[in-house]
């Protein structure tokens, strides 16, 4: 098949310059040419395409092939430069040579042409690709030294090859020339290598692109926090020659990430323990469900992970479970443990407590809508709840995960009114009920918990992964 070639031709004969034509075709080649014989012609043709090849006779009444040498070197256009012509000295085609000319070939021998042709395409290639790596080095080396990270190039045998004024300062050198060509076991010590970096330059010298932190002991400085990346460096064919490392002191923001934790470890204790309190407050005023908001929280966190809330939510409804009931603290305890049926005007003081909750929980900076929760507790996705009678969606998911929950554990655990009925009891009614008074995903995520994941109301712990 043959070979497209853009090639100049400088001649003013065009019997020799199909000639040429003939002899490029019968080599394989499928010349695209243009012809020229003067100065002007030339710098138009070079001005106006681009070039695989010049091929230039040595001497035309209007032009030569040192003036036409010269206006390419001026053009800064890296082709092959031949010159074919029919009478040259050898004393002028080596001084063309050492100017810049690839070769020469006689007409005479006008077979030679190809061969020489395929020679300079061949090392016109490997220039242009040995600059391609050169010009990426030259990026590599410039990227490294401007910034102002800790930055380095380190070869596959991972050795220092360059290193900016950030790293070298940092390890207290007064130059490069006092890292550059060490190795990086050297530098940081052989443990320090083995431990910390080189599974990193490893991956990174295979191709993949690495973020991490790594702490490391600093002259002068003490333990310093790292926040490090690893890029592939590429030569010209692709293949993976260095890793450049940069890397910046995070070690006041590690600090400050530290400090902020134990805060914010603190104010967790303190909020368990405010949500606690409440908690045995309610037990200690209705000691007859002592364990219920306990047993609540256990189940309503078991259907959240069930249904698949971020962990956060999760985190949110454990936490208005256990305090679900506070507002009770209003109710006088002889009606909460009073064994005989109550009567309306009693139930309708008991109907108060969501909204006593709410309003004492919202006194409370809680990170989740903690009192929103305990608010709806007892609505129902028919609108038939209470306080607000809200319906469907209207009603947080948390609220009807909650509130599933409640009367999961009411119906399977004594009360002061009656005997315990069951769990299987218990189940029917949130089933019978399901789309009627309670949310029907968590209604099936409360039976697959039960039946089919084994959850058990006394555990104090369980596995919901």
């Amino acid at each position: 098949m043959d070979e497209n070639i853009r090639v100049l031709i400088i001649e003013d004969s065009e019997d020799d310059t199909l000639l040429i034509l003939r002899e490029l075709r019968r080599g394989g080649y499928k010349p695209l040419y243009e012809r020229v014989e003067t100065e002007t012609a030339m710098r138009v043709a070079l001005s106006s395409r681009e070039w695989d090849l010049i091929l230039s006779d040595y001497n035309m009444p209007c032009f030569s092939a040192p003036e036409a040498l010269s206006i390419l070197k001026e053009s800064d256009i890296d082709v092959p430069f031949i010159i074919v012509s029919g009478a040259i000295g050898e004393e002028n085609a080596v001084q063309l040579m050492k100017e810049g000319a690839h070769d020469y070939v006689m007409k005479d021998h006008i077979q030679r042409l190809v061969p020489v042709i395929e020679r300079g395409l061949q090392e016109a290639e490997e220039r242009k690709s040995r600059k391609k790596a050169e010009d990426l080095y030259r990026k590599s080396d410039f990227i490294v030294n401007a910034s102002s990270d800790m930055m380095v190039l380190i070869n596959r045998n991972y050795i220092y090859e360059t290193v900016n004024k950030s790293f070298y300062q940092a390890l207290k050198k007064s130059s490069p020339k006092e890292i550059v060509g060490s190795s990086v076991g050297d530098v940081w010590g052989r443990e320090i290598f083995q431990q910390k970096i080189k599974n990193y330059l490893d991956r990174c010298l295979n191709g993949e692109k690495i973020s991490t932190e790594i702490w490391l002991d600093m002259p002068d400085e003490g333990r310093q926090c790292f926040e490090t990346n690893y890029m592939p460096y590429r030569d010209s064919n692709g293949a993976i020659t260095h890793a450049i490392i940069g890397a910046r002191n995070i070690t006041n923001r590690k600090i400050g990430e530290q400090e902020l934790n134990k805060s914010y470890q603190k104010l967790q204790k303190a909020l368990d323990g405010t949500v606690h309190a409440l908690s045995a407050l309610v037990e200690m005023r209705d000691p007859y469900t002592a364990g219920h908001q306990k047993r609540v929280a256990m189940i309503a966190q078991a259907v959240a992970q069930e249904i698949g809330l971020p962990k956060d939510c999760t985190q949110g409804i454990w936490v208005a479970s256990l305090i679900h009931d506070v507002g009770k603290i209003r109710v006088p305890s002889d009606i909460l443990s009073k064994p005989g049926r109550i009567s309306k005007a009693e139930f309708e003081l008991i109907k108060e407590h969501p909204e006593t909750g709410y309003e004492i929980v919202s006194k409370i900076e809680f990170p989740w809508s903690v009192a929103d929760i305990v608010l709806q507790h007892h609505e129902r996705i028919n609108g038939s709840g209470y306080p607000k009678g809200l319906k469907g969606d209207e009603i947080l998911l948390a609220s009807r995960i909650v509130a599933v929950a409640d009367v999961v554990e009411a119906i399977t655990y004594h009360r002061p009114y009656r005997e315990a009925l069951g769990l299987e009891a218990a189940l029917d009614e949130i089933k019978k009920n399901k789309g009627i008074l309670y949310d029907p995903e968590v209604v099936e995520a409360c039976i697959r918990i039960f039946l089919e994941k084994g959850f058990n109301m006394k555990q104090e712990t369980y596995d919901f992964s």
